[in-house]
C-alpha cells in the first residue's frame, strides 16, 4: 500500500489523470491549495483536489505526455515523487484492487446500485433534520440548479439546465407518488359534481 508521503497514479485516460496523494487527506484547505499550484503549470488545464480522498485530479492538455505533466507537477513539494518514477512505478500494482467475486454483469451492477441506495437511503433517516424531507429536497435542488443555469448562463461542468429540471421534476414525481395521488384523490372527492347546486 502507497506510503503517507508517496504519490500513484489511481486512473489515467488520455488528458486526464487522477493521482493518489495521501498527505492531502484529511486537509481541505492543502487540497485547495495543491489543485490551485496544479492550476498553474503549464499544460495543465484544470485541477481538482480531494481532502476525503486524498487525490488530485489534473485534466491537461491532451497533446502533451503524461510523463511530461508528471514532471511540471513534481515541482509541486507534495507532488515531487510524481516526476522521478517511471510511469509504471507509479500505479499501485493490482494486488491492491481486489478482484469482484464474480464477474462483472448487469445483473451484478444492478444489485450493487440498489444496495447502495439502500444504504444512502438509511442514513438519509439518520442524518438530516426530522423537519427536513428529502423528497422534497433533492427534486428542488434539481430543478432549482436548472433554473440558476438559465438565469446565470450555463456552466461547463454541470449538465444541460433542461436535464436538471426534467429530473428534478421526474425525482418529484417518483418519490412523491402517494402523496400526489392523495392529493388529485382528495381534490376530486372536495369537488362539487355536476347535478349539486349552489
Amino acid at each position: 500500500m502507497p506510503s503517507d508521503r508517496g504519490v500513484f497514479i489511481i486512473h489515467r485516460v488520455p488528458g486526464r489523470v487522477r493521482l493518489g496523494v495521501p498527505a492531502l487527506r484529511r486537509d481541505p484547505s492543502r487540497a485547495a491549495e495543491i489543485a490551485e499550484m496544479a492550476r498553474a503549470c503549464p499544460s495543465v488545464v484544470d485541477a481538482r483536489g480531494s481532502a476525503w480522498a486524498g487525490s488530485l485530479t489534473v485534466e491537461h492538455e491532451p497533446d502533451v505526455a503524461l510523463e511530461a505533466v508528471l514532471s511540471e507537477l513534481a515541482l509541486i513539494p507534495e507532488l515531487s515523487d510524481c516526476g522521478c518514477h517511471p510511469l509504471d512505478s507509479l500505479t499501485p500494482p493490482p494486488s491492491h484492487c481486489a478482484a469482484p467475486a464474480e464477474p462483472p454483469s448487469p445483473d451484478r451492477t444492478a444489485r450493487l446500485v440498489v444496495k447502495a441506495a439502500d444504504r444512502l437511503n438509511s442514513a438519509s433517516q439518520v442524518v438530516p433534520p426530522q423537519h427536513v424531507d428529502l423528497k422534497l429536497l433533492v427534486p428542488a435542488l434539481l430543478v432549482g440548479s436548472g433554473v440558476l443555469q438559465v438565469m446565470m448562463g450555463r456552466s461547463s461542468g454541470m449538465p444541460h439546465w433542461i436535464t436538471l429540471i426534467k429530473y428534478g421534476v421526474d425525482a418529484f414525481v417518483v418519490l412523491n407518488h402517494a402523496r400526489i395521488q392523495g392529493f388529485f384523490a382528495g381534490a376530486g372527492a372536495g369537488a362539487p359534481t355536476g347535478g349539486e347546486t349552489g
